[in-house]
């Protein structure tokens, strides 16, 4: 068995969305994130990783650094993945900090097919899988936009869209 992956860049011609913020209650988006996923990729909790937490509780200003990964499949072979990091700090008097958040979403199509399969799913991919695909894209890309803009009403800030 042979596997073709094809994978696309959602933030193009960026390699990744940076979202900075300064001002009151940054970490406030930790306590948010799960339910932005849920609701703008339409996935159940189950699908939401949380891969790291850390956090300095030493010190007035309280640095963290969160990293979350999703994947939202769309077919069988199709499916756009997302990973957030979240690095910040918050002075624990004065509610006061800044955060960077970086986005990286990808869009990746993963076939694995035999020797014989590989004529047949060619034919099938330009009769019909590709245009599919590039639907799906553009509706990930969307999503994509979709997750900027909220976390961006939740900081009261204007994101630009992604084109």
């Amino acid at each position: 068995m042979s596997k073709s992956i094809f994978e696309d860049n959602l933030s193009y011609p960026k390699e990744k969305e940076i979202i900075k913020y300064t001002g009151p209650e940054p970490f406030r988006i930790y306590g948010s994130m799960g339910n932005l996923f849920k609701d703008v990729f339409e996935l159940a909790g189950k699908d939401v990783f949380e891969d790291k937490i850390k956090w300095d509780a030493l010190t007035d200003n309280k640095s963290f650094n969160v990293k979350w990964h999703v994947e939202k499949k769309f077919d069988g072979w199709t499916k756009v993945e997302v990973i957030v990091v979240i690095l910040g700090k918050q002075n624990s008097k004065t509610r006061e900090g800044d955060i960077i958040i970086t986005v990286v979403p990808t869009f990746i199509t993963e076939i694995d097919m035999g020797f014989f399969q590989k004529t047949f799913w060619w034919m099938y991919y330009f009769i019909y899988y590709k245009k599919k695909r590039i639907e799906d894209f553009y509706r990930a890309k969307s999503l994509i936009n979709k997750f900027k803009q909220e976390i961006g009403n939740l900081y009261g800030m204007e994101l630009q869209e992604s084109i």
